[in-house]
Formats: C-alpha cells, sequence, structure tokens
C-alpha cells in the first residue's frame, strides 16, 4: 500500500468515524452519560483504549548508538493516540513523557513495581483495550519486522493481536504473524489488550525507519485499523448469536 493510498483510507475511516461520533453524542445527550478518558466530551460512547509506552525515565529499554527505545515507544504512543482521539476514542496513556511511574531504580523489585503501576492505570481507566509499545532488539542485526503478540490462551487478545498485525503486514514491509507469550500486563489484566513489537533496533535500516515519523505513524495507524476491525468483527458475532 503506497503512502498516498494508505492516507486516503485513513482520511476516509476518519470521517466516517467522526460522523458516526457525532449522531452518537446527540443520541447520549438524551440518555446516560458516561465520563471519557481525555478529548471531547462529544465522545461518550465511544471505546476506551489505554496505551502502554514500554519504559520511560531512567529506563531507557534497548539502547543502539544513540537511539533509545523509550523515546521511540512514547512517540508512536502519541501518533496512536492523536489518530484515536480523531476518530472518537477515548484514550489514557501510561505515561505522557519521558518518566518512569516509580523512582529511579534498576533492581528486580522496582521493575515489578513500575509494571504494576502501569497495570493500575490500565485497571482505573476500565477500556475497551489496551495496547502495550515496545521495540525488539537482538544480538543479531539480521532480524527485522513489526510483530504482535497476545497472552498464552488469551483467545481475545489473539484476535485482536492477528488483526493489528493483518495490517502491519499491509502497510509495513514486515512478514512476520501475531505470536504469544508471558507478559505480566497481558497476563493480570482482564482487558482484551495486545503488545505492538514496533520492529528491530538492531537492525540498521529499520532503525532508521523507527526514527522517522512517517514510519511511526505507518505503525500507529496499523494499530489503529486492526483496533476497528476486531470491534467490528465483535460487533457482528454478538450480532449474530
Amino acid at each position: 500500500m503506497t503512502s498516498e493510498q494508505l492516507q486516503k483510507k485513513i482520511y476516509s475511516k476518519l470521517a466516517a468515524a467522526l460522523g458516526l461520533v457525532l449522531v452518537l453524542a446527540i443520541a447520549a445527550t438524551f440518555g446516560k452519560q458516561t465520563m471519557p478518558l481525555t478529548g471531547s466530551t462529544m465522545a461518550v460512547l465511544a471505546p476506551g483504549v489505554v496505551i502502554d509506552a514500554g519504559h520511560g525515565g531512567y529506563d531507557g529499554g534497548a539502547e543502539w548508538g544513540d537511539v533509545i527505545e523509550k523515546n521511540i515507544n512514547l512517540s508512536i504512543s502519541l501518533h496512536l493516540r492523536e489518530i484515536l482521539l480523531a476518530a472518537g476514542y477515548r484514550v489514557a496513556l501510561t505515561r505522557y513523557g519521558d518518566y518512569s511511574l516509580i523512582e529511579q531504580e534498576t533492581s528486580n523489585p522496582k521493575k515489578r513495581e513500575d509494571m504494576a503501576r502501569r497495570l493500575a492505570v490500565i485497571e482505573q481507566n476500565a477500556p475497551d483495550f489496551f495496547i502495550v509499545i515496545h521495540c525488539n532488539a537482538m544480538a543479531s542485526t539480521r532480524w527485522s519486522g513489526a510483530q504482535t503478540f497476545c497472552q498464552h490462551e488469551s483467545e481475545q487478545g489473539q484476535e485482536l493481536a492477528k488483526d493489528v498485525q493483518h495490517y502491519l503486514r499491509e502497510i509495513t514491509a514486515t512478514t512476520r504473524f501475531a505470536s504469544s507469550l508471558d507478559h505480566y500486563l497481558l497476563r493480570e489484566s482482564n482487558i482484551t489488550g495486545c503488545l505492538v513489537e514496533a520492529g528491530f533496533l538492531s537492525n540498521s535500516v529499520e532503525r532508521e525507519l523507527l526514527q522517522q515519523d512517517s514510519h511511526q505513524r505507518r505503525i500507529a495507524a496499523a494499530t489503529w485499523l486492526g483496533l476497528e476491525k476486531y470491534s467490528r468483527d465483535k460487533g457482528e458475532n454478538v450480532e449474530g448469536n
């Protein structure tokens, strides 16, 4: 898919989504109101999403030269937030800047506390979905490609991860498929979520791409389109039962 085709697809979907949100907002004025996570109060009936930008503050994550994972994770997360808000979603982030959720410490107990606080942010906002954004890195420089993951044996998480991966394959160069793993946030939360590994910092070509706004927006757009597909398919299954 070319950049022009992607732009047209995003604009058309945003226009449709915003039109639907306006109708729902008007209808909601005559019914029960709900509090949005962030953004306009018009999105009263929109799905809620929490985005976890991995690492932050003293915890830089993977580093390759002067490229630090935490910065790319946050940038992609902010692009995703912008797209989701424009599409009418309610959105919250576990962090909005370069900071940690705990005091500076690298021991395992503190790392677990950091993850527990991220989980608390997710649970407190009670979203419909949550997305975890990270970047990969390996000792070998040959590996590349964005990939999504769900928690082992999570059927809903698997469907969401597959839907996001479908669009990652469509609008980026990745040939990878969705997979599963054991991840604290995905395991401990009852909310449907998936991990998006945006690419490999250890690969020189992909490292350059991951620093570009245009590529970061592609990752964000693929994640949004995956959420849209998952929500649409889930709604059709409910209606069919």
